[in-house]
């Protein structure tokens, strides 16, 4: 059974060894950084960091923060989330495991319980064909808007895509 959980000290060692494409996604060691600066300028209830288990074993980590007044995309004003992470350990791919976390974010998003929003935005590395494709086979669409990555070259630019919630 997929579920989400806290990241603890008991699961931290393990989230942060996994390992993902670095030219699609963040390292983890990175995201739990950011994680961490993050919740402490913002508060920890803006930030939902979780861990992707399949029963007992851990498989991948997501990473979303909820702030209406945080100007990341263009959000006309609408409180909204935005997906900063979703990895899948590469030994765990291709097997829907991303795709059976998303779901459970985006239901837990949908009850309210974190802060009501109207949108779940996220990027798409331009490099990829198949992150695309997943999150529009999960109803977002493409807003128009690029995230452009102003500590590295062009490359890493993410197309923005929005869910309406």
């Amino acid at each position: 059974m997929i579920t989400l959980q806290p990241i603890t000290s008991k699961n931290l060692g393990a989230v942060w060894k996994m390992k993902a494409d670095p030219e699609l996604v963040a390292p983890n060691n990175w995201s739990l950084a950011e994680a961490y600066a993050y919740s402490y300028e913002h508060g920890h209830d803006k930030l939902l960091v979780r861990a992707i288990y399949d029963d007992e074993t851990p498989v991948g980590f997501l990473m979303a923060n909820y702030d209406p007044k945080y100007e990341y995309v263009d959000n006309k004003g609408e409180p909204y989330f935005y997906l900063w992470r979703l990895m899948v350990d590469e030994q765990y791919q291709n097997k829907g495991y991303g795709r059976a976390a998303m779901e459970l974010l985006i239901a837990e998003v949908k009850t309210g319980k974190h802060g009501k929003a109207n949108a779940f935005y996220t990027g798409t590395a331009r490099q990829s064909e198949v992150t695309p494709k997943f999150y529009g086979s999960l109803g977002f669409v493409y807003t128009g808007e690029v995230d452009r990555d102003e500590c590295s070259d062009e490359n890493h630019d993410e197309d923005i895509m929005r869910l309406e919630i």
